[in-house]
């Protein structure tokens, strides 16, 4: 059972991650930016986003230590900014695609899984209500992570175009200075913190009202 859930854990992470990649990507090309097609990215085909590290080889170690939560990355959809009709407007909503749709299939799974509780006794779990937790946990987790307005994560993308042009380029001019790799791991570690003690406690709560066991 143990090995069953682990596999299915795995392939829920790599399709969430595949459609947030994707829907950056399809937000992109509306608004007039092609390198994503023109690389052949624009597919919902994971063999084209998997990165080995971060889509299998991460979430497998995290599986075999126990750690008691899966987390990954694809790789990141190319996109050209410079070639939008409305350069912020594009960039924004580019930016927000990728959580949109993990909080879509995070409100899905979890209609489903009420229903599921609806329909039989709330403290039994079957396997089904257990792929859907594995597709609600990830996806809001995927979801919110990426919202942190920490770089290069999409909710920094999304503040940086909401403030003023001064303001904006004296912040990609720190971003993307010399010192980028440090403020990365600062940036990280920081993310990593929030996380732990805000959407991973949700998770926690939800998971009980959810009768998860």
């Amino acid at each position: 059972m143990e090995y069953i859930l682990s596999i299915v854990a795995i392939i829920s992470l790599i399709l969430s991650i595949v459609v947030h990649e994707y829907a950056h990507g399809k937000v992109s090309y509306i608004f007039g930016d092609s390198t994503a097609k023109d690389e052949g990215r624009l597919t919902l085909n994971p063999i084209k986003h998997i990165d080995p590290l971060g889509s299998i080889a991460l979430p497998l170690v995290l599986i075999l230590m126990n750690s008691g939560f899966i987390i990954g990355w694809a790789k990141p959809v190319p996109i050209n900014p410079d070639r939008y009709y409305n350069k912020r407007l594009g960039w924004i909503l580019t930016s927000l695609a990728g959580p949109f749709v993990n909080y879509l299939i995070f409100v899905i799974s979890l209609v489903f899984i009420l229903l599921i509780n609806s329909l039989t006794p709330s403290d039994t779990t079957t396997i089904f209500k257990l792929i859907l937790w594995y597709l609600l946990a990830i996806n809001f987790v995927l979801g919110s992570f990426n919202l942190l307005p920490l770089p290069p994560l999409d909710g920094f993308w999304v503040l940086l175009n909401l403030l003023p042009s001064n303001i904006r380029d004296t912040i990609s001019r720190i971003v993307f200075s010399k010192y980028y790799p440090i403020l990365m791991l600062f940036t990280a570690l920081i993310a990593i913190l929030i996380s732990k003690y805000t959407i991973l406690r949700v998770l926690i709560n939800l998971s009980s009202i959810l009768k998860i066991v």
